[in-house]
């Protein structure tokens, strides 16, 4: 996309402080794709990296008011775009270091186990009976176990009550312990996936 003008840009900054949608997407034309592909260069992922400008754009209209059209726009949102994609890094080593504790913790007890259990298959039953959950259950679930956050971090992202974060919580486990039971995966398994710490 071609570049704005300085003054242009400081102008639509000036507008998109007062709520203006039009300079809003002005500004989504100019650096969007560009967010794009450099997301992309990290990620490898098309999908992910249109995640990251979607977000990069989500957190600009939400703060829109705190903008300062005297500073680099480009470099606001580029270190925004920057600082997501290393959450996303940091929360894909947390769901690894979290699927090889279901599977160490599954094999301590694989004695109880039919001798043919598989502990990929094991880990994808779990991560099936998961996806299943209601998407704010599963959604609440992820951030506690994967990526461990806290009732009131959850609450506050989500702008929910803790009350409401700690009852999804709960049917969340209840749904996860009666489909492992049906499916014949021990108690154990549930405690030290879901209980535990």
């Amino acid at each position: 996309m071609k570049k704005l003008p300085e003054h242009t840009e400081k102008e639509l900054l000036r507008e998109l402080k007062k709520g203006s949608a039009e300079a809003f997407d002005a500004l989504f034309n100019t650096y969007g794709k560009r967010l794009y592909f450099f997301a992309l260069g990290y990620l490898k992922s098309e999908m992910e990296a249109e995640e990251v400008v979607q977000e990069v754009f989500f957190k600009i209209w939400k703060k829109r008011e705190l903008i300062n059209p005297e500073l680099s726009f480009k470099a606001y949102i580029f270190k925004i775009a920057f600082n997501h994609i290393r959450e996303l890094f940091q929360k894909l080593n947390l769901q690894r270091a979290y699927q090889h504790e279901i599977i160490n913790q599954a094999s301590s007890f694989s004695n109880r186990l039919d001798e043919q259990t598989n502990y990929q298959s094991l880990l994808d039953q779990v991560n099936q009976i998961i996806n299943q959950l209601p998407p704010r259950q599963k959604d609440i679930l992820l951030r506690k176990r994967q990526q461990e956050q806290s009732i009131k971090e959850i609450a506050s992202e989500l702008e929910l009550s803790p009350k409401t974060v700690e009852n999804h919580l709960t049917q969340a486990l209840k749904q996860l312990r009666k489909a492992l039971e049906n499916r014949n995966i021990g108690g154990e398994l549930y405690y030290f996936l879901f209980i535990k710490n």
